[in-house]
């Protein structure tokens, strides 16, 4: 919940599988979880896959998220040939997905905007999902057992007026899903975890996240500074990037222009800052630096 803000749900359902995997009660003949995150865009759902790389796997490793998360953008996959290039690489050889679950088998293996990957993929897939085991051209078996596997869609995020609605009033991003992929694909999956749209009490708390990773980022730590905010500072960037449809992405937009980039200047012409307290403010839409 601190990593993946206001999405009670898919934390209890992440949290879910880290506890079987933790108990060894998970299938051995199939993955350790594969998992549909349906939700509109920017509202977490590749940053849970990489909290789960992170917790999971990336326990004693200087950089886990690079070596254990394996991420795919599906919408490349589409079109003549794409369960082939899954499969081979240009060059004759398998593919890049084989060769780094061949490396490193326990893993995270992200599939993002799987609706759009042509159908054979999904065909590819369906073993993957069912037995863990993918074979290629030279009949060489490669296992997914020890992998997490994560879809994200879309599906549903562009027509909110027609997707349906839950009991709670909450467009089913899930039942879109369900009605696009065929029974025995979707019959595969252990879980459709929902994202929900953000509103603007969890666009601060991510606020205050993104906050306190900029405190921590190499050129502050290297000069022993220590960043401090005031309040005025958080409403400024709730009211300029909040956009429900679009989720955290303006956010994050919004503090490069408005934060990252001033305060890059005012380091780079301020060499002598050392050891001290800078506190972030805002002035007439312009970041205030005192130092």
């Amino acid at each position: 919940k601190n990593q993946v803000i206001g999405q009670e749900a898919a934390c209890a359902a992440a949290s879910r599988i880290v506890t079987t995997i933790k108990s060894g009660l998970n299938d051995p003949n199939r993955p350790f979880g594969v998992l549909l995150f349906c939700g509109p865009t920017g509202v977490g759902k590749t940053e849970m896959a990489r909290a789960l790389s992170r917790y999971i796997f990336g326990h004693g490793e200087q950089e886990p998220v690079n070596d254990r998360l394996i991420q795919l953008d599906l919408s490349e996959f589409a079109g003549w040939g794409a369960a082939h290039r899954m499969l081979t690489g240009p060059d004759g050889e398998p593919s890049e997905l084989i060769k780094r679950v061949r490396k490193q088998p326990f893993c995270v293996i992200l599939l993002d905007e799987i609706e759009k990957a042509d159908a054979d993929v999904f065909d590819v897939m369906l073993s993957v999902f069912d037995e863990g085991r993918l074979t290629d051209r030279f009949g060489r078996v490669t296992t997914f057992r020890s992998a997490v596997i994560i879809m994200t869609s879309n599906l549903g995020a562009d027509k909110l007026q027609t997707v349906g609605f839950e009991t709670s009033g909450k467009p089913s991003y899930s039942r879109e899903a369900m009605n696009f992929f065929r029974p025995e694909f979707f019959n595969r999956i252990d879980s459709v975890i929902q994202f929900n749209s953000l509103n603007r009490e969890m666009m601060r708390d991510i606020a205050i996240k993104e906050l306190r990773e900029i405190a921590n980022r190499e050129g502050i730590l290297r000069f022993g500074l220590k960043l401090e905010w005031a309040d005025n500072l958080i409403d400024h960037l709730v009211n300029k990037g909040f956009d429900q449809r679009y989720g955290a992405r303006p956010l994050q937009r919004t503090i490069e222009s408005l934060i990252i980039a001033p305060l890059a200047r005012r380091l780079l012409d301020n060499p002598e800052y050392r050891n001290t307290s800078l506190k972030l403010s805002v002035s007439d839409d312009k970041l205030i630096i005192s130092a």
